[in-house]
């Protein structure tokens, strides 16, 4: 036997001893009196005796969490390989449709631009013949809806149309198919949700941001009007028919406001049953450009969300977050089944890249993929987090997986790739989770359904 490679043995703020696995993500309190035991055990198990049944015990809870591994396991090509295997696995589709790039909300951090313009017809049955096109082998297609806002009118009938029909070809092939929708929450009336339920979409994310003054200030209509209050009543008449998470976008103007927006979740009832998660505004793009100085460094984030965390345990409410390893691909843009789709056809690897621009698209619908497209897709299929020297020896790395590709791969020369949160504040997150109850939380999905918003 030897020590897992991605083992962290720390000690808390209170003097409790803990002990960490990243790939399997096992969190163990250690008994003050057999730390030495558990020490040796860590630094040579071969050669450290067990006389009793304690110590036996110790020995094969720490192989059970993969403290302890087989001498012959390679953990680094292990995570590897599953890795590759499901970043090219060929049985899956995952798409991430914008029927519309126009936006009934004017979000002050935004990253898009609101074009006034909606997906053809002829567009939508390019799709489609697309679709058939790579229907070969395929067993399972996930559709993320997104936007702007999917949910305006005219971009409600695309979503709704072409939902019934994935759903028939799904039904005809034998598919498990799967659709989930990223809104701003402000149509969402309980007819709608219902008649999207029976489309196939049971993921909804809506984002919140602070209690409702803070949100309006943000979050707010084209004309200025706040949202707060309708889009907390739409979830109240919808959370039985999907599975809610709600986004808070934290900033430094909000971040100390972000418990009372879950003292308003669980004052309308909701906050228990919908899945609450942290977002880090980033200035990637002109709009947030604007708000450069109010955004955090990844560390800064890191250090905040951690407190934030903390006083929610004390506070007995619901938000906190667990470290979860990723079992495969980082996200929908580095899958080679994974694709992005623009209301003009042009198909993009990334969310954050749509645009009706083909400078970094990897095709079109309508008019295929021209050379320099399809080198774009090369790059985004050979990024690989395992030739990053520092992320190969990071005992965090099963956590992270190199981080977002599109950040990573602005800097091709780093040793490392976008690190993470957990990277800068992992014994604090997790004395916050033993502080609150351990086990880990749900994952918040990346691309497919941790879509931005």
């Amino acid at each position: 036997m030897k020590a897992s490679r991605y083992n962290r043995l720390f000690r808390a703020e209170d003097g409790a001893w803990l002990l960490f696995n990243s790939r399997t993500t096992a969190l163990a309190e250690i008994d003050p009196s057999e730390i030495d035991f558990v020490r040796s055990m860590l630094a040579d198990p071969d050669r450290t005796p067990c006389p009793g049944e304690r110590e036996l015990a110790y020995r094969e809870g720490m192989i059970e969490g993969g403290f302890l591994v087989d001498d012959a396991t390679d953990e680094a090509a292990s995570i590897k390989s599953a890795t590759l295997r499901d970043r090219f696995r060929t049985d899956q589709l995952h798409l991430t449709i914008a029927p519309t790039l126009d936006c009934n909300f004017r979000c002050d951090y935004c990253y898009e631009e609101h074009l006034r313009v909606t997906m053809a017809s002829a567009v939508q049955e390019a799709l489609l013949e697309w679709l058939e096109q790579r229907a070969a082998g395929l067993r399972e297609f996930y559709v993320c809806w997104y936007g702007g806002e999917p949910l305006l009118p005219a971009a409600r009938k695309v979503v709704t149309d072409l939902s019934r029909r994935f759903q028939e070809i799904s039904r005809q092939r034998g598919w498990l198919y799967r659709g989930q929708i990223v809104t701003n929450g402000y149509f969402l009336e309980r007819g709608l949700m219902e008649e999207l339920a029976e489309l196939g979409i049971d993921s909804v994310q809506v984002t919140l941001d602070g209690p409702p003054e803070e949100h309006d200030r943000r979050r707010h209509l084209l004309g200025g009007q706040g949202t707060f209050h309708r889009i907390v009543e739409n979830m109240k008449q919808c959370v039985d028919l999907a599975s809610f998470q709600v986004r808070i976008n934290v900033d430094q103007r909000n971040a100390m406001s972000t418990l009372d927006a879950v003292r308003a979740l669980d004052a309308a009832g909701l906050a228990r049953r919908v899945r609450i998660y942290l977002a880090q505004v980033t200035f990637d793009g002109a709009a947030c450009g604007n708000i450069q100085e109010l955004c955090y460094s990844t560390e800064s984030f890191a250090r905040t969300e951690v407190e934030i965390y903390r006083q929610a345990a004390r506070a007995g409410l619901p938000l906190g977050r667990y470290p979860n390893a990723i079992p495969g691909a980082f996200c929908t843009a580095d899958r080679a089944g994974g694709f992005v789709i623009a209301p003009n056809g042009l198909i993009f690897k990334c969310w954050h890249e749509v645009t009706m621009n083909a400078d970094r698209a990897i095709g079109s619908l309508l008019d295929g993929q021209q050379p320099f497209q399809a080198a774009i897709e090369e790059r985004w299929l050979a990024w690989d987090t395992f030739d990053k020297a520092g992320c190969k020896s990071c005992d965090v790395m099963p956590l992270c997986h190199g981080g977002c590709p599109l950040e990573a791969m602005r800097s091709p020369d780093s040793e490392r790739g976008a690190c993470e949160h957990s990277k800068f504040a992992l014994q604090p997150l997790l004395e916050v989770r033993r502080l609150a109850g351990a086990g880990p939380s749900p994952q918040v999905p990346r691309g497919g359904t941790g879509c931005p918003s």
